[in-house]
Protein backbone atom coordinates (compact mmCIF):
# COMPACT_ATOMS: atom_id res chain seq x y z
CA UNK A 1 0.00 0.00 0.00
CA UNK A 2 1.28 3.44 -0.86
CA UNK A 3 1.88 6.08 1.81
CA UNK A 4 -0.82 8.31 0.34
CA UNK A 5 -3.41 5.52 0.62
CA UNK A 6 -2.52 4.90 4.26
CA UNK A 7 -2.69 8.62 5.05
CA UNK A 8 -6.10 8.94 3.35
CA UNK A 9 -7.47 5.96 5.27
CA UNK A 10 -6.09 7.25 8.59
CA UNK A 11 -7.45 10.76 7.94
CA UNK A 12 -10.94 9.35 7.35
CA UNK A 13 -10.93 7.19 10.49
CA UNK A 14 -9.60 9.99 12.69
CA UNK A 15 -11.99 12.70 11.49
CA UNK A 16 -13.90 12.57 14.79
CA UNK A 17 -10.71 13.07 16.75
CA UNK A 18 -9.92 16.19 14.72
CA UNK A 19 -13.21 17.78 15.77
CA UNK A 20 -12.28 17.57 19.47
CA UNK A 21 -8.77 19.01 19.85
CA UNK A 22 -6.61 17.10 22.25
CA UNK A 23 -4.67 19.04 24.80
CA UNK A 24 -0.98 18.66 24.14
CA UNK A 25 1.23 17.94 27.12
CA UNK A 26 3.64 20.66 28.11
CA UNK A 27 7.26 20.01 27.07
CA UNK A 28 8.18 19.04 30.62
CA UNK A 29 5.32 16.49 30.61
CA UNK A 30 6.04 14.99 27.20
CA UNK A 31 6.52 11.25 27.55
CA UNK A 32 9.28 11.48 24.92
CA UNK A 33 11.46 14.01 26.79
CA UNK A 34 14.39 12.66 28.76
CA UNK A 35 17.29 10.25 28.55
CA UNK A 36 16.58 7.01 26.73
CA UNK A 37 19.00 4.06 26.61
CA UNK A 38 18.56 1.26 24.09
CA UNK A 39 19.37 -2.43 24.50
CA UNK A 40 22.95 -1.84 23.29
CA UNK A 41 23.68 1.01 25.72
CA UNK A 42 23.33 3.83 23.17
CA UNK A 43 21.75 6.98 24.61
CA UNK A 44 19.26 9.44 23.13
CA UNK A 45 19.03 12.64 25.20
CA UNK A 46 15.81 14.28 24.01
CA UNK A 47 14.32 17.68 24.82
CA UNK A 48 10.88 18.74 23.64
CA UNK A 49 9.74 22.22 22.56
CA UNK A 50 6.14 22.11 21.38
CA UNK A 51 6.02 19.46 18.67
CA UNK A 52 9.77 19.62 17.93
CA UNK A 53 12.51 17.63 19.55
CA UNK A 54 16.24 18.04 19.66
CA UNK A 55 19.08 16.52 21.55
CA UNK A 56 22.11 14.29 21.19
CA UNK A 57 22.46 10.63 20.31
CA UNK A 58 25.56 8.82 21.53
CA UNK A 59 26.30 5.28 20.41
CA UNK A 60 27.65 2.70 22.79
CA UNK A 61 30.28 1.67 20.24
CA UNK A 62 33.38 3.44 19.03
CA UNK A 63 33.53 4.20 15.32
CA UNK A 64 36.49 2.76 13.46
CA UNK A 65 39.67 4.09 15.01
CA UNK A 66 37.83 6.72 17.06
CA UNK A 67 38.65 6.24 20.76
CA UNK A 68 35.24 7.49 21.89
CA UNK A 69 31.68 6.58 20.94
CA UNK A 70 30.08 8.27 17.95
CA UNK A 71 27.63 11.08 18.65
CA UNK A 72 25.38 13.30 16.58
CA UNK A 73 22.62 15.87 16.96
CA UNK A 74 18.99 14.78 17.15
CA UNK A 75 16.31 16.66 15.26
CA UNK A 76 12.70 15.57 14.95
CA UNK A 77 9.04 15.77 15.85
CA UNK A 78 6.71 14.51 18.54
CA UNK A 79 2.94 14.22 18.64
CA UNK A 80 1.74 12.96 22.02
CA UNK A 81 3.70 9.76 22.56
CA UNK A 82 4.56 9.25 18.87
CA UNK A 83 8.02 10.37 17.76
CA UNK A 84 10.22 10.65 14.68
CA UNK A 85 13.80 11.83 14.87
CA UNK A 86 17.00 11.76 12.85
CA UNK A 87 20.67 11.83 13.77
CA UNK A 88 23.24 13.46 11.52
CA UNK A 89 26.47 11.51 11.98
CA UNK A 90 29.93 13.13 11.76
CA UNK A 91 30.80 14.36 8.24
CA UNK A 92 33.33 11.62 7.52
CA UNK A 93 30.57 8.98 7.88
CA UNK A 94 28.33 10.37 5.08
CA UNK A 95 25.25 8.96 6.80
CA UNK A 96 22.00 9.73 8.62
CA UNK A 97 19.83 7.50 10.80
CA UNK A 98 16.10 8.07 11.37
CA UNK A 99 13.91 6.46 14.04
CA UNK A 100 10.10 6.39 14.30
CA UNK A 101 8.23 4.98 17.25
CA UNK A 102 5.97 5.34 20.21
CA UNK A 103 6.25 5.40 23.98
CA UNK A 104 4.37 2.42 25.41
CA UNK A 105 3.79 1.14 28.93
CA UNK A 106 5.31 -2.31 29.48
CA UNK A 107 4.55 -3.67 32.94
CA UNK A 108 4.47 -0.14 34.38
CA UNK A 109 7.72 0.91 32.66
CA UNK A 110 7.70 3.44 29.81
CA UNK A 111 9.55 2.15 26.76
CA UNK A 112 10.23 3.90 23.47
CA UNK A 113 9.78 1.24 20.78
CA UNK A 114 11.21 2.28 17.43
CA UNK A 115 12.11 1.22 13.91
CA UNK A 116 15.17 2.79 12.29
CA UNK A 117 16.71 3.31 8.86
CA UNK A 118 20.38 4.14 8.36
CA UNK A 119 21.40 5.43 4.93
CA UNK A 120 25.01 5.65 3.86
CA UNK A 121 26.07 7.76 0.89
CA UNK A 122 27.90 5.95 -1.90
CA UNK A 123 29.66 7.34 -4.96
CA UNK A 124 27.25 8.52 -7.66
CA UNK A 125 28.67 6.00 -10.13
CA UNK A 126 27.65 3.13 -7.80
CA UNK A 127 24.09 4.35 -7.22
CA UNK A 128 22.34 2.72 -10.22
CA UNK A 129 23.15 -0.80 -9.03
CA UNK A 130 23.89 -0.33 -5.32
CA UNK A 131 21.62 2.40 -3.96
CA UNK A 132 19.23 0.27 -1.92
CA UNK A 133 22.04 -1.82 -0.48
CA UNK A 134 23.08 1.32 1.41
CA UNK A 135 19.82 1.45 3.40
CA UNK A 136 19.97 -0.57 6.61
CA UNK A 137 16.99 -1.10 8.88
CA UNK A 138 16.24 -2.47 12.32
CA UNK A 139 14.49 -1.83 15.61
CA UNK A 140 15.44 -0.44 19.01
CA UNK A 141 13.73 -0.44 22.36
CA UNK A 142 14.74 2.45 24.61
CA UNK A 143 14.13 2.53 28.34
Amino acid sequence: MRLEQVLARWARTSAAARRAPASAPSPSQSPVAGRWTNEYGSVADITVDGDRIRGTYTTAVAGGTAPEPLAGPISGFVRGDVVAFSVLWPPYMHSITSWVGQVVDVDGEPQLKTLWHLIVDIPDADEPSGLWATVHTGSDTFR
